[in-house]
């Protein structure tokens, strides 16, 4: 018994003393994972306090000013609902509601079918695919102004031309049918097409591109036909960039569509959510009925947004319908693995064709691969030839070339003391909210992904779903705190608006990026160095194409914004090319100043993304597919 006895004693002691040992390194173990969650919050708090500061407190004063009856000269007071209720008992808002969304979804819808027949032309091996591919990559880099600029004169001529009698007669038939104003909102139409339709085929590509060979050729061998091919084996593999896609250009469209009356100098005035909001809020003063117009606008982005982390973040089971012999398996790290056939069934292919029709389909992509460069360079050089087209030509009616060129406007241009200063402009709001912009999101994501604080997922998602909040639901608040702060009409204040254009989504594309990026390359590389040093050596020159591509979706944000700059610059001081060319270049009063103004403003541009373009795809497939 006292054996026994001493037996259990001993155990019992035993116990004790291995939990008295373990539990000095469980606490140090708790105090080294906080410290690493301080670490991780301290990171992306940067990041953070630019969305909560610059986006989602204007949201809160929005909801407050809603339900009072504010207006410029009067703080107003507290009515209610009344403003809601009177919103949604207008005929005009509904109107403007249907219009909108109307013209979203349907130009989305076109630009969603030319992108992805373009990426599937770029997919497609041929000689001269990089000149193409370069041609593609312009509508992103052009800004949207000058891009509305072009396509509202070319079909609405401002000179004699050789289809001017055609043009005007489809405007009065199309004005006719849909009401005054539509013809010059189609030119709106085309110009979103053109640049959506162009993003969209970036991201499709990048995604293509990232699809294993094999996945492919097992599809081919298996599916019945090439269009069951396509949809049940491409498509699926494609999915996570397909629905991106969509979400980028649906928000690229939108705020096209919503800052219409700004982009055309207030020529176009037809109802629309955002050309009212601005026509009450600037013109009328009526702050508390517009903040609460504007806020009928956040719950359908945040929808979006719901709807789009959903599609995205879920990894899908791919798999093709009636293949028995292969099946496709989702890992972490690469994302599919395909269990091989059996050399009878590679064999069999069902997509074989006949030389002559192998002919056909060359000749046609060739001149699809025409078309689409065509397509995407014709605003860009219509505008060069409208800078260098004498005015002794314009009676011919030939508008797309130039027999006798002058250049005389292009030097007046480069020797034009307002345009130096807006260029000067430009370069500082670029320049400065791509460095910090982009410094401030890698240090979110790197925070987020690899520190993995409590909540991490959910703080990435927050500013992801950021991205889709109208840019109207923060003018107001914005134009108040900057009229407080004395930040209007100033470089820093178009800066600090510009960087919710662009740290939303670029720390979501780090964050994704680092989440799937191999931990064990940074750990074997502490034992040489400390962090700091091992981030700027080893990981830093790993996901430069990551950082180039963000850049580049920055450019394009920026480019696509109107409204924060006009809003902002109340002189010439500060005001950027896009705003000083695309809005006041509309009054024509130099043509051929204004074109070379433009196309010198954007050949910068467009030969620095385009230079780009390569790895920006690569940085995309590294973020979104192969480092998710």
């Amino acid at each position: 018994m006292r054996g026994r006895g001493s037996r259990r004693g001993g155990r019992a002691l035993g116990v004790i003393d291995q939990r008295a040992i373990a539990a000095p390194q469980n606490l140090a173990g708790r105090r080294v994972l906080r410290r690493q969650w301080e670490i991780g919050y301290l990171l992306c708090l940067p990041a953070l306090a630019c969305v909560f500061g610059l986006l989602l407190f204007p949201i809160v004063y929005d909801v407050a000013t809603s339900f009072s009856d504010a207006t410029v000269t009067s703080p107003g007071r507290f009515i209610g609902v009344q403003n809601y209720l009177q919103i949604f008992s207008d005929p005009t808002f509904w109107a403007a509601a249907r219009n909108t969304a109307f013209m979203v979804l349907a130009t989305a819808a076109v630009e969603f079918a030319v992108g992805l027949a373009t990426a599937l032309l770029l997919w497609w091996q041929f000689w001269g695919r990089a000149i193409v591919f370069l041609a593609v990559f312009i509508p992103w880099a052009v800004p949207s102004s000058f891009a509305a600029f072009a396509w509202y004169w070319l079909l609405l001529p401002p000179f004699n031309s050789f289809y001017t009698l055609q043009a005007i007669q489809a405007k009065f038939f199309v004005d006719g049918l849909f009401g005054i104003g539509t013809w010059q909102v189609v030119s709106i139409g085309i110009m979103n097409v053109w640049r959506g339709s162009s993003i969209i085929a970036i991201f499709l590509l990048a995604g293509l591109n990232a699809i294993p060979e094999e996945l492919l050729e097992y599809g081919r061998l298996e599916a019945r036909s090439r269009w069951r091919y396509f949809w049940r084996v491409v498509m699926p593999l494609n999915r996570r960039m397909t629905v991106l896609a969509l979400a980028v250009a649906l928000t690229i469209t939108y705020l096209d569509f919503v800052s219409m009356y700004q982009e055309t100098g207030g020529r176009i005035t037809v109802p629309l959510i955002g050309t009212q909001a601005w026509l009450d809020l600037v013109l009328g003063g009526k702050i508390g009925y517009s903040a609460a117009l504007i806020l009928t606008q956040v719950p359908v982005a945040v929808l979006l947004a719901v709807a789009a982390l959903h599609f995205i973040e879920r990894e899908p089971r791919h798999r093709v319908p009636g293949v028995d012999s292969w099946r496709l398996e989702a890992d972490t790290r690469t994302p599919y693995r395909a269990v091989p056939v059996s050399a009878a069934t590679r064999r069999r292919s069902p997509h074989t064709s006949s030389p002559g029709w192998q002919r056909v389909a060359v000749a046609a992509g060739v001149l699809a691969a025409l078309v689409v460069f065509a397509f995407h360079i014709f605003p860009v050089y219509y505008t060069a030839i409208q800078a260098i087209k004498p005015v002794s030509e314009y009676p011919g009616g030939q508008i797309f070339w130039a027999y006798r060129p002058d250049f005389s406007a292009l030097g007046q241009a480069l020797h034009d003391p307002q345009l130096l200063i807006w260029g000067r402009n430009t370069l500082i709001v670029f320049g400065s909210v791509l460095a910090v912009g982009l410094a401030v999101s890698m240090m979110a994501g790197y925070g987020l992904a690899r520190f993995q604080p409590p909540g991490a997922r959910w703080a990435a998602r927050l500013l992801f779903a950021t991205y889709f909040i109208p840019q109207m639901a923060v003018i107001l608040p914005l134009y108040r705190i900057y009229s407080a702060v004395h930040l209007d009409n100033t470089l820093t204040g178009i800066v600090l608006a510009y960087l919710t254009l662009v740290i939303p989504f670029s720390t979501w594309l780090f964050y994704s990026y680092f989440l799937g990026l191999d931990r064990e390359v940074e750990e074997h590389a502490w034992l040489d160095g400390g962090r700091l040093r091992v981030f700027f050596r080893i990981v830093l020159p790993m996901c430069w194409p990551v950082v180039i591509a963000a850049a580049i979706f920055g450019v394009g944000m920026m480019g696509s914004d109107v409204l924060y700059a006009d809003l902002f610059s109340l002189t010439n001081s500060t005001t950027t090319l896009p705003v000083g060319l695309g809005i006041h270049a509309l009054d024509l009063d130099e043509w051929a100043n204004a074109n070379g103004a433009i196309i010198l403003s954007t050949l910068p541009i467009v030969a620095v993304c385009a230079s780009l373009g390569r790895y920006y795809v690569r940085g995309l497939r590294a973020a979104l597919l192969e480092g998710a």
